[in-house]
């Protein structure tokens, strides 16, 4: 059961993927993350570095996005970028798929470059991989879902919610398609629009094992205000995933 901030932190991936955020602002938002004991903080390739540092030590998790957010790179490039950050430190690889592929029905081709990424990981090393949801039929977004699994996705992800794209936003319906055609074991990560408690908690009760937003605070903020008592949801069933 969900009773306590902390445990509802543990499911928030806290994002910054401001477009020319600064070292300090990244700085300040890194060290205010790791205090508050979030998952993880997401951040561009070229912030890494920075937050290794900080989060070096913590609880917090590093994850960095590759390919984001059009998912148009080739795999070479997506292999070399993930190599890269692997080497500077990060734990957690979120990788746009080409979303031509999802929308052509190139299973095949989606499982080969999750593949390609996934062969660089190791143990502890987490690979979220975004299936672009709000631009595909559901028939196309479980499809792409199935390859990216195949594919050794340790965590599939609903949406880069990239602001400039003006996605809609990752709905409990999203999840719970999700979660009725992937393993149990493989994890799910809602992102998109998730600002206010009652969404993070809907997507939870629908089997979400990560949140993205970068509304962690709010959300937690809007937990103690609620009273831990009004949450009655389970703990993540997938520790390791999750």
């Amino acid at each position: 059961m969900i009773t306590t901030r902390a445990q509802l932190a543990s499911y928030l991936d806290q994002t910054n993927l401001t477009l020319g955020a600064t070292c300090g602002e990244l700085e300040t938002f890194l060290e205010v993350a790791v205090d508050t004991g979030f998952r993880a903080v997401c951040v561009l390739p070229n912030m890494t570095s920075l937050a290794r540092r900080i989060t070096a030590g913590t609880a917090t998790r590093l994850a960095t996005v590759v390919s984001f957010p059009l998912g148009s790179d080739v795999p070479a490039v997506k292999v070399a970028e993930t190599r890269h950050l692997l080497d500077l430190g990060t734990d957690e690889i979120d990788v746009v798929i080409d979303i031509a592929h999802a929308r052509m029905g190139h299973e095949d081709a989606i499982s080969a470059e999750v593949s390609a990424v996934r062969s660089l990981l190791v143990e502890e090393q987490l690979l979220k991989v975004i299936i672009e949801m709000p631009l595909l039929t559901n028939e196309q977004a479980v499809a792409a879902a199935r390859a990216a699994e195949r594919g050794g996705a340790h965590i599939v992800k609903t949406s880069t919610g990239f602001k400039g794209l003006k996605l809609r936003g990752t709905t409990p319906e999203d999840v719970r398609l999700l979660r009725s055609v992937l393993r149990p074991e493989t994890g799910i990560k809602a992102a998109g629009g998730i600002r206010t408690t009652e969404q993070a908690l809907a997507l939870i009760e629908e089997g979400a094992t990560r949140i993205g937003t970068s509304s962690g605070l709010a959300i937690l903020e809007g937990f103690l205000e609620r009273g831990p008592g009004d949450h009655a949801l389970p703990a993540s069933p997938h520790p390791v995933a999750a």
